[in-house]
């Protein structure tokens, strides 16, 4: 017995040992760690990536429709991702505490498992409102968990990417990402549709299992990923663990009382944070205005089936693939806010186009949409992170990232609220012109249209102007 207990401590304090070295002493060595890094970053990320977009969008809508939400609700359920940045306002000084953080980022990442189990909700014997309850609190959790985890992974892909190269890196990472993404999301728009109807609770199932498997590829991904942070150093450079690190980690604390308030304060109060968070406010206010309702407006009320939604959005983003790496070089070489005006043009004409989208014309808009989408996001995303990381203090960037995403948070979930309340009386209305249908969406997409207008001004005038200053 004796020595079965000896084998299982001397095994367990092998696998504490092994666990420390992953994700405490992962610093890199040589410029090849950085480069097998930021590779799984790109792993990790496509899994994240396709993981959001399998627990959104299409499917998401689908999965709630199954269970009878209404459709204002169901924009305003999906910008619950957006509420759930609020958490980083409250988790972000004990996050910037850790001076190790990439088993915090892992934990995150295996949180996203409440993705994978939303979808097995309609094979439970419930009613209707305990399933709509589940999918909802479900769903929320894993968004607040993937939010909490966001600005400290931005923040760890940052110190692995020099400035020079983020272009050029992010578009990289970008196209790989969306084309594993596309690709199994053709395929599951496939099985979607084969399984639609009396069957659907076996398309959701196998939807739910996929989730789960990328769940685990992303958590081993970033797993494998070096972290170049130092923990506390001592007078030799070296760096502190256990009880030297404790009593020093419990010095800071007593120091960090109150300093919520006073780094908020001190955000804006820089000239080049408030210009980060305009920015953002504005792009919030034209993508939830109108993009949370467009999925529901396709499959409801312009009938379309999944296989033609995820055909066309399967080569509308081959052209975001092809062309995400020269934008991205452009981005390098003209800067981030030069390229992100002109990315904005093709959201607003995917907003265009989805605003004269009714049933009659509704193949031939929605690929025409489809199209300027996926010109639009091939920098759009790479060109707003950009802009941030260029103007935020980059000693304080975690910090300042959270109080950047919390805000806006809440903010982009208080618009898709007001936008849905709209979209519930646009549609109880019952609008015409000239004795035609005049859809709900139609107003919210040209609304968003108007605020892409100010926003792409805003970054031409204000924005890009500072970003050469910097730049000089």
């Amino acid at each position: 017995m004796g020595y079965f207990m000896s084998k299982i401590m001397l095994d367990f304090t092998w696998l504490l040992g092994r666990l420390r070295r992953i994700y405490f002493m992962a610093l890199p060595e040589n410029e090849g760690d950085y480069e097998k890094s930021r590779k799984n970053f790109i792993a990790g990320d496509s899994a994240n990536q396709t993981i959001a977009q399998l627990a959104g969008g299409t499917f998401l809508v689908s999965l709630m429709l199954s269970v009878h939400i209404p459709d204002a609700s169901i924009g305003v359920i999906t910008s619950m991702g957006s509420l759930a940045a609020l958490f980083q306002l409250f988790t972000m000084q004990p996050i910037n505490k850790l001076k190790k953080r990439k088993l915090f980022v892992c934990i995150t990442v295996l949180q996203k498992l409440f993705f994978s189990l939303i979808f097995f909700v309609p094979l439970l014997p419930l009613p209707f409102h305990i399933q709509q309850f589940l999918i909802v609190a479900g769903y929320f959790l894993a968004q607040a968990w993937s939010q909490i985890g966001t600005p400290a992974t931005q923040d760890w892909i940052a110190s692995l990417v020099p400035m020079e190269l983020r272009g050029s890196y992010f578009s990289k990472k970008d196209a790989v990402a969306v084309f594993v993404t596309v690709t199994v999301m053709l395929g599951a728009g496939v099985i979607m549709d084969s399984t639609a109807g009396e069957r659907q609770h076996i398309g959701f199932l196998l939807n739910g299992m996929l989730i789960f498997i990328l769940v685990l590829i992303n958590f081993c991904a970033f797993s494998r990923m070096k972290e170049p942070r130092y923990a506390i150093l001592n007078a030799a450079g070296q760096e502190l663990h256990g009880n030297l690190a404790k009593k020093y980690m419990e010095n800071q604390a007593k120091k960090q009382k109150g300093v919520l308030k006073a780094e908020i304060k001190e955000a804006f109060r820089n000239s080049d944070f408030r210009k980060a968070f305009f920015t953002n406010l504005l792009w919030l206010t034209a993508f939830y205005t109108s993009s949370p309702f467009n999925t529901s407006y396709q499959i409801k009320e312009l009938n379309l089936p999944f296989t033609f939604i995820m055909l066309v959005g399967f080569f509308g983003n081959l052209v975001r693939i092809v062309i995400t790496p020269v934008v991205g070089r452009m981005g390098d070489r003209f800067g981030m806010a030069y390229m992100y005006k002109y990315s904005l043009i093709g959201i607003l004409l995917n907003f265009a186009f989805m605003a004269v989208s009714v049933p009659s014309n509704a193949y031939p808009m929605t690929i025409a949409a489809t199209i300027f989408s996926a010109v639009g996001w091939s920098f759009a995303g790479i060109g707003l992170f950009g802009i941030q990381l260029e103007l935020l203090n980059e000693e304080k960037r975690t910090l300042q990232l959270s109080i950047l995403s919390s805000i806006g948070g809440v903010y982009g979930f208080l618009v898709s609220f007001v936008a849905g309340r709209f979209l519930s009386f646009l549609q109880q209305a019952g609008w015409s012109i000239g004795g035609k249908t005049l859809y709900a969406q139609q107003v919210t997409n040209s609304l968003g249209v108007v605020f892409l207008i100010a926003l792409i001004l805003y970054v031409k005038f204000i924005v890009q102007k500072r970003e050469q200053e910097l730049r000089r």
